[in-house]
């Protein structure tokens, strides 16, 4: 197994790094429709992916194939039709695969493991663009201990109506909108693994109603939902999840602090007992640089489970772009798992390279973490390799 991914992945790299670049004078011109998603744009670490963001490229025929070429046709170029009608304007379609060879040592044992997603997505615009449908189905999610196992396994499945180019309404299921890490699709994390704090508070699917959007500086994500997770109905209570962000710079070409940006968020609700999630962070880029933090408090909380305990943490990442495609992260993470004993403070310190070949569409990243645990004083190392890709 080991030896086929090696394999297939100097399959997918080294013939796209070393195939030349094809210019008009060889008969290839890209007709860029909605956005180039080959363009060189850094990657911040507060992107989340959705039918809003995969935007496609079509490229004219060509009689003379070609390895660019056909890598570009199937990862960079989303598939779709298009309808001359206001009824239905466009449908699309992909799978999205990732998955992450994971080697973990501690206490002396080797573990390797090989979990991997396989995601379905449908989307539709109809009604003059006005409405948008969009579904995402996780395969090989594990759904045995849900009472509905079909339902169980979206992750998106949402009608939502624009009102303006900056704001909508959404409503059915939707990742929930906890933290920075906690609303990005995995699809879209800078590191292979959530940080601590979004995978136990904000790592939810949820079942409501919410209202997205922007003016000028501010941003926001406001709605209120059930608090059954994995939609498996509306019999533990409801919740609030909002957030909302600020760019105090955002209008100051050239500053140094125009891309500045500060979060705050709250997941507050009911499910066997009351639950609030509380969280502030922030997020800076400059030119190749990039930076966030995020802190969160939880008395009781409702990740993809309920946990009555009192816990927080926070984490800090930095990053550098050397290239559009190649970025380096480095990250510390504390999470203490219950504030009413002591020593019960888990600490990961992780070093990451992302490789973008077509942006998160074809992507390869190797992470290092260590991790050093107060309660049992144990210490662990993990390297995960991770391969992407939409087709």
């Amino acid at each position: 197994m080991k030896k086929t991914l090696i394999t297939l992945c100097c399959f997918f790299v080294f013939p796209i790094l070393q195939a030349p670049a094809i210019t008009e004078s060889e008969g290839f011109v890209p007709n860029v429709k909605k956005g180039e998603i080959l363009e060189d744009k850094i990657i911040t670490l507060d992107e989340t992916i959705d039918g809003d963001t995969t935007t496609d490229v079509e490229f004219d025929d060509n009689d003379t194939w070609d390895f660019r070429l056909f890598a570009q046709k199937t990862f960079a170029q989303k598939k779709m039709l298009e309808f001359d009608n206001k009824y239905i304007n466009e449908i699309s379609g992909e799978l999205r695969f990732q998955g992450i060879t994971s080697f973990e040592e501690k206490k002396g044992n080797l573990n390797s493991t090989y979990p991997f997603d396989i995601n379905a997505v449908v989307e539709s615009k109809f009604l003059d663009n006005k409405y948008r449908f969009f579904t995402e189905y996780v395969f090989t999610r594990d759904v045995s201990e849900l009472d509905n196992a079909f339902f169980g396994k979206f992750s998106n499945l949402y009608i939502e109506r624009n009102f303006s180019t900056n704001h909508k309404i959404r409503v059915g299921v939707s990742r929930s909108p906890i933290g920075l890490e906690g609303s990005m699709s995995s699809f879209s994390l800078p590191f292979a693994n959530r940080a601590q704090i979004s995978r136990e508070f904000g790592d939810a699917i949820s079942t409501g109603i919410s209202f997205i959007g922007n003016k000028g500086a501010f941003e926001y994500n406001l709605g209120g939902y059930t608090s059954t997770r994995f939609t498996q109905g509306f019999k533990d209570g409801a919740e609030f999840i909002g957030r909302i962000g600020i760019k105090p710079f955002y209008n100051q070409e050239g500053s140094y602090f125009r891309n500045l940006k500060f979060y705050a968020g709250a997941d507050v609700g009911h499910r066997g007992e009351n639950y609030g999630v509380y969280s502030a962070a922030m997020t800076y880029e400059y030119k190749k640089f990039l930076m966030n933090f995020e802190y969160a408090y939880a008395d009781g909380s409702n990740g993809d489970y309920f946990d009555p305990r009192k816990r927080q943490g926070f984490f800090t990442t930095l990053g550098w772009n050397f290239t559009p495609k190649l970025q380096l992260l480095a990250r510390y993470d504390y999470f203490d798992t219950n504030l009413e004993q002591s020593n019960n403070a888990n600490h990961e310190y992780s070093i990451g390279i992302n490789y973008f070949i077509f942006k998160q569409r074809l992507k390869f990243a190797l992470n290092y973490v260590f991790s050093n645990n107060e309660k049992t004083n144990t210490n662990k190392n993990g390297i995960y390799f991770l391969t992407q890709f939409f087709i």
